[in-house]
């Protein structure tokens, strides 16, 4: 989960049980930055390309919630990246055929020459 637990803080809100759907999909990470195409069970997670701004649409439902959806795009909800979603960006933009300045940017190892050759795209 995320640094902040925006599921509990719906189902303490008054009337949270009108905020189901959002709440379930937040508790299985499904709003999550790094993670949410990748649960179990809910495929659907990964139809979007960008969870937060799916999260600021649902909560703009509520306008009861409208503090929330504030901060959600202030990024309060943001979650840091853990050592799997840092490889897995790493492993993306070695494909991409990212510069070293981006893994700079980002935090991370730029890749070897060697990594690059292994993950070149097959079309190239």
């Amino acid at each position: 989960m995320g640094t902040i637990d925006i599921a509990k803080i719906l189902k303490d809100r008054r009337g949270g049980e009108k905020y189901h759907a959002i709440i379930d999909r937040a508790a299985n990470n499904g709003y999550h930055d790094h993670k949410f195409d990748k649960i179990p069970g809910h495929p659907e997670y990964g139809d979007c390309n960008c969870p937060k701004v799916q999260l600021v649409q649902d909560l703009s439902k509520f306008p009861e919630l409208e503090d929330i959806r504030q901060d959600v795009m202030k990024g309060k909800f943001d979650e840091p990246a853990d050592e799997q979603d840092k490889e897995e960006m790493r492993g993306w933009l070695i494909v991409d055929g990212a510069g070293d300045a981006f893994f700079e940017q980002l935090g991370l190892k730029a890749p070897t020459e060697a990594e690059r050759m292994l993950k070149k795209p097959i079309n190239n």
